[in-house]
């Protein structure tokens, strides 16, 4: 009896000590639950007290929105401006920081961005409230000399890869970070570039025929395949292919392999000698084979419908298997080389990707227990992660709008560039220290300017009162007459020669002088200089400056300029940067 009773006594022990246990398990859970649920309401409460702070708590979706795109007005709806979530340029127009960001002498919210690639923007935005999820809109597209500030203004905004003007168009990758991981590798070897579908086995027939046909002396190439297996693996080649038998060098070729069965983690495959005379094999159309990277059995071949693995020869083996495996698809892309990190078009843009960390498995309880312990702690992980991301990503919207957005009017530029209005921050002008612009817009020379007047738009009638009076020559009755009519910055600068008439003001020379006067305030400081030329160099030290306070990774590259303005920008350039500074502008 004695055993029997130590046994019920081990047996209490052993349960209390499970229930206890299981107890302390779901306690530490709860908790982390709950610790999450505040982290939660304490993000929603800091929201709730900027958008008090800084914000329009009236903010609506369709609200108009006027914004000086660096001299060039753009209107749109908040509801257009802010559908892609998440993004910096939702953030900025959400009406959290409607008090905050720097306004223009109309009221208008400024941007120092280049106007043309903002529209392109603002287009597909548009486009976007109109369109449904089979038929998207077009991405944002400019000229080739405004693509690298369309990639970094994109950058700037935060917007996701749909937004992209560069993003393949690809069966086979669907996610945005193997395009990444495809760019990282062609930069390596200063071989990254536009990538352009040139053959689809689906689209242009699974033959050697159309291989050659689509992809014959298109220079450089990436080829992608994906088998049936779900492997996705290809090879890039720096030398053309061709329909001429025959086997030749291609010093940056490399094989790769992205996912798949047995493929743990993506692999490239540098060959093992740059001169190897085997880097590529080519067939001519009475044979099957395609694309051939390899001598000596070939690493990678397709074969018909099949690619033939045999890696470790020309290449490194890396992750790629041995065997064959049936083609379900393949894709062959022109790699056209670019001046600027393609890669930044997708990974400046992509949303970080909450952290996971590896659940450690319970496996002390009963089956269904352990299954549904296991389940609420994978979900906090997820969630956890989650969090994380919405309180950075609120420090990234904070950061953005101090640095990029707010600003003191009175260090706003207005720039009448040979009859063209162009507007910046004054920061922007001073980006380059020895340059004749940061000279002329430094501290000392901007006071005596005398460009310390709010903005114009917001102006009382006593405000617009005292400005008439500062007018040299022109008669005081003009500032009466403007205080009795109760005249406001808005008005002002809406008043006409008829509406001056109105008001009694009838001398011809005194309406001259007062509507030259009312026209200042719009069109800014005179640059006699050819605005093209001009243009090329305030988008690069917009850049410049963006990249300066880590809102854009990498240093922009240097400005395009079409060869028949190059001469004459060279000119504006030296004139502007002397000496040595000009390499900044020219290289």
């Amino acid at each position: 009896m004695d055993e029997l009773s130590a046994s019920n006594k081990r047996i209490k022990t052993a349960r209390d000590s499970q229930v206890q246990d299981l107890d302390n398990e779901i306690s530490t859970l709860d908790k982390r639950e709950t610790v999450l649920n505040e982290r939660l309401l304490e993000l929603d409460r800091k929201k709730h007290e900027f958008a008090q702070a800084h914000g329009n708590l009236d903010a609506a979706d369709d609200h108009l929105i006027e914004i000086n795109a660096g001299g060039k007005t753009v209107v749109a709806k908040r509801s257009t401006l802010t559908q892609i979530q998440g993004s910096r340029m939702a953030a900025l127009f959400s009406g959290r920081w409607d008090k905050k960001v720097m306004r223009d002498c109309h009221g208008r919210i400024f941007l120092d961005v280049d106007p043309t690639c903002f529209q392109a923007i603002v287009d597909y935005l548009n486009e976007m409230t109109i369109s449904s999820e089979d038929s998207p809109p077009s991405p944002p597209n400019v000229d080739n000399e405004h693509k690298i500030i369309l990639n970094h203004q994109l950058e700037l905004f935060g917007l996701g890869p749909e937004c992209s003007p560069s993003l393949p168009d690809s069966i086979i990758i669907k996610d945005e970070g193997d395009f990444v991981t495809l760019h990282e590798w062609l930069e390596e070897d200063d071989q990254d570039g536009e990538f352009s579908l040139l053959y689809r086995g689906t689209r242009d027939g699974k033959t050697v025929e159309a291989f050659h046909s689509k992809c014959d002396n298109k220079g450089c190439t990436l080829t992608v395949i994906e088998t049936t297996c779900g492997k996705v693996i290809g090879g890039y080649s720096n030398t053309a292919w061709s329909s001429t038998a025959g086997s030749t060098r291609a010093n940056k070729a490399f094989l790769f392999a992205l996912s798949g069965v047995r493929i743990s983690s993506p692999g490239k495959m540098k060959l093992k000698n740059a001169n190897d005379k085997s880097a590529i094999c080519h067939s001519n159309c009475d044979i099957s084979f395609g694309p051939i990277f390899g001598g000596n059995g070939c690493d990678m071949y397709v074969d018909g419908s099949n690619v033939r693995l045999c890696p470790g020869r020309s290449y490194d083996r890396g992750p790629l298997p041995d065997g064959s495996c049936t083609i379900k698809e393949m894709e062959v892309f022109q790699v056209a080389k670019s001046s600027t990190p393609i890669r930044n078009t997708y990974s400046n843009r992509i949303p970080t990707k909450p952290a996971t960390q590896a659940v450690k498995e319970v496996i002390r309880f009963t089956d269904d227990m352990n299954k549904a312990i296991n389940a609420k702690q994978a979900c906090l992980l997820q969630a956890e992660s989650e969090m994380l991301h919405l309180e950075e990503g609120f420090t990234d919207e904070q950061t953005f709008v101090d640095k990029f957005a707010t600003g003191d009017a009175k260090d706003l530029v207005v720039l009448n560039v040979s009859g063209t209005v162009m507007t910046t921050k004054r920061c922007t002008l001073c980006t380059v220290d020895d340059s004749v612009l940061a000279q002329q817009f430094n501290d000392s020379k901007w006071t005596e300017q005398g460009c310390n007047s709010p903005r114009v738009k917001e102006w009382t009638p006593d405000e617009v009162s005292t400005w008439a009076k500062s007018i040299h020559s022109l008669p005081e009755e003009v500032s009466v007459t403007l205080y009795e009519k109760k005249i406001t910055g808005e008005e002002l600068l809406a008043l006409s020669l008829d509406s001056l008439k109105m008001m009694g003001i009838e001398r011809v020379g005194t309406l001259a002088l007062l509507l030259k006067e009312i026209e200042k305030l719009d069109k800014g400081l005179l640059i006699e200089h050819s605005p093209y030329c001009f243009d090329k160099i305030l988008n690069h030290l917009r850049l410049m400056q963006l990249h300066s306070i880590g809102l854009i990774v990498n240093e922009p590259s240097l400005p395009e300029v079409d060869e028949s303005q190059k001469p004459r920008f060279e000119k504006v350039v030296k004139y502007y940067f002397p000496g040595d500074v000009a390499k900044i502008m020219l290289g």
